[in-house]
């Protein structure tokens, strides 16, 4: 397979496969029996190039594969939001893999809708394109409608369309800045996001700030932002009652390699900041690493760096704990150990167990795999030609798939 995707080192795209998540319920609504699979990138290209190849492996480490897609003009692939039917999953292509072009929005994207049962792969969104560079995030509407945003100037704005790309609906303005980093509460009701720039400035008093949408009303509410702080990438709790997110002092730290985890009501009236100083590795050399809520709502994703830690992980390392945000209690799930970088907790739906990447200075990133309280940890995968693997998805798919 001739089409790959990269982990990157900069804000504006390190979020753009970690797509709006959904509920157990939401992910499959069939009756058939059920199993999970986890999706996650591949490594290729250089240090120029944003390219991945997307890898499929069932979470004890067998029947791993790397589909052909049959595009060849399509040079970097990314995982979209997974239909409720256990089968098909929306897949985002970009013709060209220069950084630049990516970052400026002058790379045409393309939208697929994937069977992992049959292979088939279907084009999408085609109808009433708004800019070049797209890229889904949700499905709503009974999987009638998808939320995607679009790269239109210097901004990035929301729409909701129908899957032919038709009856486009925006839920945000021009000059509205960058949106992206969306994820869809787990009533499908309200819509998350990160915002950078833009006027006016009461939803985005700092530098990235979050937001809530309703997707009812369009109405917009804050919940954290702060002159030089850097809010990023909201996460929901189970009930859809607050949002974990981190807060980076931006200001004193511009390349964004740490942060404290926050937690917000999702009515906007409450932003607390839930670990003492900025501890949790927020900018990897592999995209940004975000924390998230375990299934059972009690805890949050954290990783833990230590002391000593330097950016480019020749110094340090970091450990995976989870934190429970109303009482402060910390569980380590992973050690401590100098020269070792765990990162990127992944919770399973069914919240028995957790993916999450290791790396070492020079080696390249693996996919390992624990039970939920970190007992028997395991290696599952380097990735495609050992390169690497990153950016982990959990699939709840019909056992009719491969």
């Amino acid at each position: 397979m001739k089409i790959t995707l990269t982990g990157r080192r900069f804000l504006r795209f390190a979020t753009f496969y970690f797509v709006a998540t959904l509920s157990t319920a939401q992910l499959f609504a069939g009756d058939q029996p059920t199993e999970y699979l986890i999706a996650y990138m591949g490594v290729g290209g250089t240090d120029t190039e944003i390219a991945h190849i997307l890898g499929l492996i069932k979470p004890d480490g067998t029947a791993e594969r790397y589909p052909d897609f049959g595009q060849p003009t399509q040079r970097s692939w990314g995982f979209g939001p997974q239909f409720s039917d256990g089968r098909r999953i929306f897949l985002a292509s970009y013709e060209d893999t220069n950084i630049t072009k990516v970052r400026s929005g002058k790379v045409v994207t393309h939208d697929w809708i994937y069977d992992l049962q049959t292979g088939d792969l279907t084009a999408a969104l085609e109808k009433n394109r708004p800019a070049d560079q797209l890229r889904p995030y949700a499905l709503v509407s009974g999987d009638q409608r998808i939320i995607e945003t679009a790269y239109i100037g210097n901004e990035e704005r929301i729409f909701i369309k129908d899957l032919d790309g038709g009856n486009p609906l925006e839920l945000t303005v021009a000059g509205g800045g960058f949106h992206y980093g969306l994820e869809l509460s787990h009533n499908a009701s309200r819509l998350a996001c990160h915002v950078t720039g833009g006027t006016p400035s009461f939803y985005n008093p700092g530098m990235y700030s979050i937001n809530v949408f309703d997707l009812a009303s369009r109405k917009r509410t804050l919940i954290a932002g702060q002159p030089e702080h850097l809010m990023f990438g909201p996460h929901w709790s189970p009930d859809d009652t607050q949002l974990v997110y981190l807060d980076c002092h931006a200001a004193k730290d511009p390349v964004h390699f740490r942060a404290a985890l926050a937690v917000g009501r999702a009515d906007g009236t409450e932003h607390r900041v839930i670990t003492h100083g900025q501890t949790h590795w927020f900018g990897t050399p592999f995209g940004s690493n975000m924390s998230e809520w375990s299934p059972d709502g009690q805890t949050v994703t954290y990783t833990r760096l230590q002391e000593n830690s330097t950016r480019d992980i020749s110094v340090g390392g970091s450990q995976l704990c989870l934190l429970n945000p109303t009482t402060g209690q910390i569980t380590e799930l992973t050690p401590a150990v100098e020269g070792i970088w765990d990162y990127r907790a992944t919770w399973a739906p069914d919240g028995t167990k957790i993916a999450f990447a290791r790396t070492r200075l020079g080696q390249p990133r693996e996919l390992w795999i624990m039970h939920s309280d970190g007992s028997d940890p395991k290696r599952i995968t380097d990735g495609y030609l050992h390169k690497g693997a990153d950016h982990f998805r959990w699939l709840r798919v019909s056992t009719a798939v491969p």
